[in-house]
């Protein structure tokens, strides 16, 4: 099905490409055609949930404003991802069976997640996510998800629907909370909101011949810029990591708010489960990383307390920052 899935993308393109590879599988099936294409069929793997984040959107609008949201930063001279139109000068393509996908140019370099990242790598990731920031202020495109308050809401409707699949009702009650709290945090930080990308992960970022490079903007949307930094956090562990991203953050113009970074981190994590509940609940890791994850971020903020001090030391973890 796969098959007929790629060969019938293709043809609706003029390239030429016998060499087809699978990268990965998450929102999308995303391979690599031949040396020059990136093809994404938006299709999610099977127990990955996305669609709490886009209640009530239509989907191939949302891939229309992230194109045209890319293409904007990519005017303003960041090094973008470029879409490719097809036959009918069309840069979404619907299949017979209803499902889109998007081809774009290759751009080659190293995703983060291959890497060993040293103190100036991770110095570069900030200056680098505070460009975007800066290039995206301003820029405006109809429909996108918020990463606000009313997120916040959706976020724990599909916690509460959880419980329908084995979550604990104590759990479900302190993430709920937590949602409710970071819900009032961002609403009163609304007038910092602007587009951003949403979901900054090492496998995210490539390092390229012109410096690092944001890509996959599948979960892009009008949000606080905390909940970049707040993602990247999450995926770059380690005190002195985190210090240096935000020394470059900073060094390159951003702003780091400390009550808006700790609702964004939590929101981030909520988010997380509520996506890959699914999946991550039949693995052995998961229960136990459930009980830290509470322990050191999710009840410490139900409780009020802040989670990351002013050197970006988190409060609540026993073992090492």
């Amino acid at each position: 099905m796969e098959y007929d899935c790629i060969q019938e993308a293709l043809s609706n393109y003029n390239i030429n490409a016998t060499k087809i590879e699978l990268l990965r599988h998450n929102e999308n099936l995303t391979y690599r055609v031949g040396n020059d294409y990136l093809l994404q069929i938006h299709k999610p793997a099977e127990g990955f949930t996305a669609d709490f984040f886009y209640d009530g959107v239509e989907r191939i609008e949302i891939y229309r404003s992230e194109l045209a949201f890319q293409a904007h930063l990519k005017k303003q001279g960041m090094q973008i991802r470029e879409a490719v139109e097809n036959r009918q000068g069309e840069r979404i393509t619907k299949l017979q069976n209803g499902t889109y996908v998007t081809l774009s140019k290759w751009i080659e370099g190293e995703s983060l997640d291959r890497l060993e990242l040293n103190d100036e790598i991770c110095y570069q990731i900030g200056g680098m996510l505070a460009c975007l920031h800066q290039k995206a202020k301003g820029f405006l495109v109809s429909p996108i998800k918020s990463y606000g308050k009313e997120h916040c809401e959706c976020t724990k409707k599909r916690i509460q629907a959880l419980e329908d699949l084995e979550l604990s009702k104590e759990y479900s009650a302190i993430m709920q909370k937590c949602c409710d709290c970071a819900g009032n945090v961002l609403e009163k930080a609304r007038d910092e909101f602007h587009l951003i990308h949403g979901d900054l992960s090492s496998s995210n970022i490539l390092q390229t011949s012109e410096g690092l490079v944001p890509i996959d903007f599948s979960f892009f949307g009008m949000g606080h810029p905390m909940y970049d930094l707040a993602v990247l956090f999450g995926n770059f562990s380690g005190l002195v990591r985190r210090q240096k991203i935000a020394e470059g953050y900073r060094n390159a113009g951003g702003t780091i708010r400390y009550d808006v970074l700790d609702a964004c981190f939590i929101l981030s994590l909520i988010d997380c489960i509520g996506i890959h509940y699914e999946q991550w609940s039949k693995k052995e890791w998961f229960a136990p990383r459930m009980v830290r994850w509470h322990k050191e971020n999710l009840e410490p903020y139900a409780r009020g307390e802040r989670i990351y001090a002013d050197d970006l030391y988190l409060l609540h973890v026993q073992s090492s920052n």
